[in-house]
């Protein structure tokens, strides 16, 4: 199903151009993509159920951005599938909480970001998606083939973002007027060239859903963690030579421990155990990190999709392109960075 698909694929345009390009690179595909990640990932293990998906989505769809209807057109007319299956492949994320490991690391005098993202359905993933906009700032994003949201990325302005799924505490409900954590993450990433134009977005546009995001301005080296409620946020403390995340607060007391909180432990250990900053060869490090059994996760159609290591100051950017689990068994390939200061 997959073999055909290039696992970095590039377009350029405007968002229906863009859409359309990629459409027609994944062709047929696109079909079978979305019916296997919603039957055997979010439908199979939270009991979605498709008459409410395809009644909530059209709702959601009427309510986006110009932007993003768009590409999604473009997508599906692409391939040649309805726009609304385009449309429920992606709203049937808001379905599904997942997991992610996380690290900034300051090596040699440049800031490191290495991450796992852990979801269903692990062959559909580690794909890389540049886009080219001709109004917004040109992005990188790595999920699944053609996704016109990501959970990861960098744009040319050299500023990473990336997200992780974090519970929302009981009582707190989003505003009317918020958007899913994806959409979010997309538009900041088209938007914002700066950590600065960064908290403008935070404080403008509400989430419907909690989020830890890491952040890594390239031209600056400033790095930061926000955890993000739905309307508000609060910066983590940096006063260490790294800083750690999963999917749990760092300001609340609740919490036990979780698979989070042991993730968080051993990546923390993990570290630690790092004698002095490496200097040599931080992505082997870093991968060795990423792949330790204790971080990984690796449960059956259930683990560690992809993975990826870059410092946006160098322009390196490390990604597995297939095979899982992602950190210890996947195709590490670094990614040509796909712009120069002249475009």
């Amino acid at each position: 199903m997959l073999a055909t698909i290039d696992r970095v694929l590039r377009a350029a345009g405007t968002p229906y151009a863009i859409g359309r390009a990629l459409g027609q690179r994944i062709g047929p595909c696109l079909s079978d993509i979305i019916d296997t990640y919603i039957e055997q990932g979010p439908a199979a293990y939270d009991g979605v159920d498709n008459a409410r998906l395809a009644a909530e989505t059209q709702g959601w769809f009427e309510t986006l951005p110009d932007r993003y209807r768009q590409e999604m057109t473009g997508l599906a007319a692409g391939a040649g599938i309805p726009v609304c299956r385009v449309a429920e492949w992606t709203y049937v994320e808001a379905c599904t909480p997942h997991g992610c490991s996380s690290v900034l690391l300051a090596v040699g005098g440049r800031t490191w970001v290495a991450r796992n993202n852990d979801i269903w359905v692990p062959a559909l993933w580690g794909y890389v998606t540049i886009r080219d906009h001709v109004q917004r700032i040109p992005t990188l994003s790595i999920g699944m083939p053609g996704e016109s949201f990501t959970a990861t990325g960098v744009n040319r302005a050299r500023l990473w973002l990336h997200y992780h799924y974090m519970p929302t505490p009981q009582g707190v409900e989003p505003p009317v007027d918020a958007w899913f954590e994806f959409q979010w993450m997309t538009e900041a990433l088209e938007t914002c060239g700066s950590v600065g134009e960064l908290v403008v977005w935070l404080d403008r546009q509400p989430r419907r859903g909690s989020m830890l995001l890491f952040v890594i301005d390239g031209k600056t080296d400033e790095r930061a963690v926000f955890e993000c409620l739905p309307a508000t946020h609060r910066r983590w403390p940096d006063d260490q030579p790294f800083l750690v995340a999963t999917n749990h607060s760092l300001f609340a007391t609740a919490g036990g421990c979780t698979d989070s909180h042991r993730r968080y432990a051993a990546l923390r250990l993990g570290l630690r155990r790092l004698a002095a900053p490496p200097t040599d060869d931080p992505v082997a490090i870093l991968r060795t990190l990423l792949a330790d059994p204790s971080v990984e996760q690796r449960r059956g159609s259930y683990g560690t999709v992809y993975s990826t290591i870059a410092c946006p100051a160098a322009g390196s950017v490390w990604v597995t392109l297939g095979g899982y689990p992602a950190a210890s068994g996947g195709t590490w390939q670094q990614i040509a960075w796909p712009w120069t200061d002249a475009d």
